[in-house]
């Protein structure tokens, strides 16, 4: 082949390949609807227009990169068009099921493909049925057999037709409009990070493969804004006064279950050496049993208390006392006829009364406490300096399920930083009489109500209808474990404890022996899980 004609049909390859990745531009645009589709839609018009072009420019920047990166190069070193028409196809093909797998899976989970969210794919199609995985791969190749022969046909289609292709002169226009869109939307980006304009910022996540421009390091390294600022105007951002509540989630709809047992919840303010010594001397005459988990509970017993009566994460507390509501769990009880009552010892600290969520709620005291076999839920608060009164309380209690355990551990007040949420320094004594507990690495606080209720009413969309708790007696995958304490978010996994604050600062442990990991991060998906689930019951007001 002489000189020349290489050169020609080098040329010629390359025109091919624009054309070609044009037509996968415009597949890929098609993709990118199913994530504009399943993403909240902005709240304003500049937010919708940088929509737009950040899906026309990201869109059509993806396939270019493939196309320099794998396909160019093969135009220059292996100039022969049938090799290389089946080889962009080949390529292109694993690009687009890829795209069109993570677009499937972001529209189900709200977050993009990665080891850990096809375990959890994976997971998830299994507990629907046995042998879910093997439909998955079998429709994933099934899948990718048909875009290869797509791709064949439109790569065969650009070469027969390049001629007429390149005399539509559309080429230039076309590109211009993608550069225009890619760099407007960087651009776009850069203001609303500075700002920390929500409407646009919310976006960051929403299409694969997308690192925007960010305004905080660009502008502050060339000293237009500066960054405590910044900090300070995005923490505020983040306040629980922002926090529009949505309790319960839906209206309950629930019915009764037949068991008519009677159950009783006792707290203590603090797990001290003296109760547990008490508790350990009662075990045996009361039959209580101590399951094998870690049950944690919160640094602060106002925030403990919360989280044991609502299910709640502690930074909806705010709104609950502002909005003075009861437990959304009262009302089907209620309904039902269940004696739903609250004592409380002689010397229970006055600042954890019940009356601080709601003016009519209070609690008994405890010298008027009477159990009933039947239909009756108590909840007992008991000072460390009444301990005497527990034994009285067991006794009675006999025939009844019985939950105990503490609103915080015995030091939590005396320990600073992150040191107080290890888990050795978190764990509280759980006891239980007559439940059947499943067998739980972790639990928290919030999982003691759905654990008690369980038995006693079922509702539409279950408990997570009104708590982010877990029923203890369910056999459920509980890694991680995400708790609230404000102003902290600590997600507890079988290796790690990552511990942010409410500026976005994080901090990566090993759960063993709490250990700082250097230049450690939390595994994205296992964050934004972690973020959808706790804001279930808010709506963040955005101000443009």
């Amino acid at each position: 082949m002489g000189k020349y004609q290489r050169r020609d049909k080098i040329a010629r390859l390359i025109s091919w390949g624009h054309w070609f990745t044009f037509a996968n531009i415009v597949l890929c645009l098609f993709i990118g609807l199913l994530y504009i589709e399943a993403a909240p839609k902005p709240s304003t018009a500049i937010g919708n227009l940088y929509m737009l072009v950040s899906w026309i420019g990201h869109f059509a920047f993806l396939p270019f990169v493939f196309f320099i990166i794998l396909i160019f190069p093969f135009c220059l070193i292996v100039p022969y068009s049938k090799i290389l028409r089946g080889f962009a196809a080949l390529i292109a093909s694993f690009g687009l099921i890829a795209l069109i797998a993570d677009a499937l899976f972001f529209r189900q989970y709200g977050y993009h493909l990665n080891t850990y969210s096809m375990a959890q794919m994976t997971r998830d199609a299994e507990a629907v049925f046995t042998g879910a995985s093997f439909v998955i791969i079998s429709g994933v190749l099934l899948g990718f057999l048909l875009t290869v022969g797509i791709q064949l046909l439109l790569a065969n289609l650009a070469w027969k037709r390049l001629e007429d292709l390149q005399q539509r002169k559309i080429g230039a226009p076309v590109t211009a409009i993608f550069l225009l869109c890619f760099f407007v939307s960087h651009s776009i980006h850069v203001w609303a990070d500075a700002v920390l304009y929500d409407p646009i910022t919310q976006q960051d996540d929403m299409f694969p493969l997308s690192y925007p421009t960010t305004a905080k390091t660009l502008m502050a390294k060339h000293g237009v804004i500066d960054v405590e600022s910044y900090q300070a105007r995005q923490q505020m951002l983040m306040a629980t006064d922002k926090i529009k509540l949505k309790y319960p989630q839906h209206p309950l709809l629930c019915s009764k279950i037949d068991s008519q047992q009677s159950t009783t919840l006792i707290l203590f303010e603090r797990s001290s050496s003296k109760i547990q010594k008490e508790l350990e001397t009662l075990a045996a005459k009361h039959q209580l049993e101590r399951p094998e988990l870690k049950l944690l509970a919160h640094p602060n017993r106002d925030g403990g208390l919360f989280q044991v009566l609502y299910g709640l994460p502690d930074f909806y507390q705010e709104s609950i006392e502002r909005q003075q509501l009861k437990p959304a769990y009262l009302k089907p009880l209620n309904d039902f006829n269940f004696d739903v009552r609250w004592y409380h010892s002689e010397n229970w600290n006055d600042s954890l009364r019940l009356s601080q969520f709601h003016p009519d709620w209070q609690s008994q005291e405890l010298a008027e406490f009477s159990a009933h076999p039947q239909n009756q839920i108590n909840v007992i608060l008991i000072a460390e300096d009444d301990i005497s009164t527990l034994d009285k309380v067991l006794q009675q209690t006999g025939d009844q399920q019985l939950l105990l355990t503490a609103l915080s551990p015995a030091q939590s007040e005396e320990l600073l930083g992150n040191k107080q949420f290890a888990l050795e320094n978190m764990q509280v004594p759980l006891w239980q009489r007559n439940y059947q507990l499943a067998d739980q690495p972790i639990a928290g606080l919030m999982d003691l109500v759905p654990t008690m209720l369980e038995d006693r009413i079922s509702c539409a969309g279950s408990h997570k209808n009104y708590t982010n708790g877990e029923s203890l007696q369910t056999s459920k995958r509980r890694w991680p474990l995400v708790e609230t304490y404000s102003p902290y978010i600590v997600i507890y996994d079988q290796k790690e404890i990552t511990i942010l604050d409410n500026s976005g600062q994080f901090s990566v442990y090993s759960s063993n022996d709490f250990e700082l990991k250097k230049q450690a991060e939390p595994p994205v998906p296992v964050l934004i899980d972690a973020l959808k689930d706790l804001k279930r019951f808010s709506e963040t007001e955005n101000k443009e």
